[in-house]
């Protein structure tokens, strides 16, 4: 049996119900995600592509295109289980298939 939680952790593909919905957060529509957990309200996502830009120098004189620096961040969304429409994973496929976070040794050992 496939479970929701063989996926967190994997790069899956997820198809929109809505796609304007997520707009706002500079997703244009169904796509390829990391999940990185789930909870009762939906599937937490990595974002794919959420960026901060320095186009100024410390007066506020515009930077020269190719001084523009240009730095990734790390964030994660809610995808609300209304919105999603399916979802499809790819198992035992190179760089979308992770071992599973629900099956890492976390903890102690009785020795004998």
């Amino acid at each position: 049996m496939f479970t929701i939680e063989d996926i967190v952790g994997d790069v899956v593909y997820i198809v929109f119900k809505n796609e304007d919905r997520l707009s706002n957060l500079g997703v244009s529509g169904s796509s390829h995600f990391l999940i990185k957990g789930y909870d009762h309200l939906g599937i937490w996502v990595e974002h794919p592509g959420l960026y901060t830009t320095k186009t100024e120098d410390s007066s506020g004189k515009p930077l020269p295109e190719d001084k523009v620096v240009k730095d990734k961040l790390e964030a994660t969304f809610l995808v609300m289980w209304d919105l999603i429409s399916t979802i499809m994973h790819y198992p035992d496929r190179e760089g979308y298939d992770f071992p599973s976070e629900f099956d890492k040794n976390i903890g102690f050992k009785e020795g004998k």
